[in-house]
This record gives structure tokens, sequence and C-alpha cells, in this order.
């Protein structure tokens, strides 16, 4: 009967120990599935100012003419597909166009107008992909805050959905990001004349793998 006891015990026990070790072996291997990523992209900016009645705009309303940056992130497995780590880079709306405001100059009569200024940005963010396909096709966010760096615009929250088409080490992504973090301007005698409520462009970029 001991003995029988006995040979139970390490019976149970060896099975334990080979789910224990499968369930390690398991996570190890979705891991390998992550790594770290390095990308830069390129894009249009989306935000436009409004139209003030009785100014004849000659020029450009739109805050700029396009968006360029880099990230690097590191993601790791947590079930087969899916990776989520973290992401950090750097983003520049480049500045082009010019506003009317609603504020008339009591000197000389005339609506206030103020170019728009750049805006540069570091993304600190949790990052997540979904990958379809034999992992040729995903599907990502990435979530967390826009800290300012170069200009007068607010830090904000950031938030950016993207698509990747994986060619081995490098992957093609379309993404479209968003920046919550305003810009003020004031008229020379500190009246805010014009607030813009966030920062989105829509971008294409590449990214290695390693």
């Amino acid at each position: 009967m001991k003995k029988l006891l006995v040979l139970t015990a390490l019976v149970v026990f060896s099975f334990t120990n080979v789910n224990a070790q499968d369930g390690v072996d398991k996570v190890i291997e979705q891991a390998k599935n992550g790594g770290f990523y390095v990308g830069a992209n390129l894009g249009f900016s989306l935000i436009s100012n409004s139209y003030y009645p009785g100014y004849n705009n000659n020029s450009s309303d739109d805050y700029g003419s396009f968006n360029f940056g880099f990230d690097a992130a590191y993601l790791f497995g947590v079930i087969p597909n899916l990776e989520i780590g973290l992401l950090a880079g750097y983003t520049q709306f480049i500045a082009s166009g010019e506003y009317a405001s609603g504020e008339i100059d009591n000197d000389t009569g005339n609506f206030i107008f103020v170019d728009f200024k750049d805006a540069s940005f570091i993304p600190v963010a949790v990052s997540g992909r979904y990958f379809f396909a034999d992992r040729k096709f995903f599907g990502g966010l990435d979530l967390g805050v826009g800290i300012n760096v170069a200009g007068d615009a607010k830090t904000g929250f950031y938030a950016r959905p993207k698509f990747g088409f994986n060619l081995n080490k490098i992957t093609l992504i379309a993404s479209f990001q968003s920046i919550s973090g305003g810009q003020d301007y004031n008229s020379a005698n500190g009246v805010n004349v014009y607030s813009l409520n966030g920062f989105k462009s829509i971008n294409a970029g590449i990214e290695y793998g390693f």
C-alpha cells in the first residue's frame, strides 16, 4: 500500500512538473515572437483653423502641410498573435499656414492674423498589435501621452491606430495620429485670439524589427 501511494505521488508530481514546464515553455515561445522595433513615418496634417466671416484670406488657412516622426518599441507576446509593450518616439508638426482672428487691431482697424507655429512632441505609450494571416498583417494601437518639447503646444493624450504589412524584417505601416494637447495664440496685448484643440495627421511609414 505504501509503495502504491509513493508511486502515485511520484506520477502526480511528474505530471504537474511537466505541465508547469510546458507553461513556462509556452510563455518563453510567445515572448520570442516579440522584439525591438524602430520606425520612421511621414504624413499630412489634418488640422485646419476656423473661417472668420468678413476676412478675405488669400493664403492657406491650414495649420501646416506635413508631419514627420520616428519611434522605437519593445513588444512581447502575451498570447498567440498578440504583442504588447512600450513605445517612445518623436513627432513634429510643421506649420506653414496662417489664420485671421475675430479680433480687430485698434491701431490699424484690420483683423489680427498670426502665423501658425511648429509643434514637437515625444510620445510615450503602451503599444499593442494583433497579427493575421501567418503574421503578414497586423492591426495595432498606441495609447499614452504626447509630451510637448518644442513650441507653445500643450502636452496631451496620444493615440495612434495603425495597420501594418510585414515583409519579413521590414514592415510597411499606415496610421492615424492624434494628440489632444492644443495650442493657444495670443495677440500682442496678450488677448487669446485663437486656440487649436489638438494635433492630427495621417501617416505612412516603414519599420524594422530585430
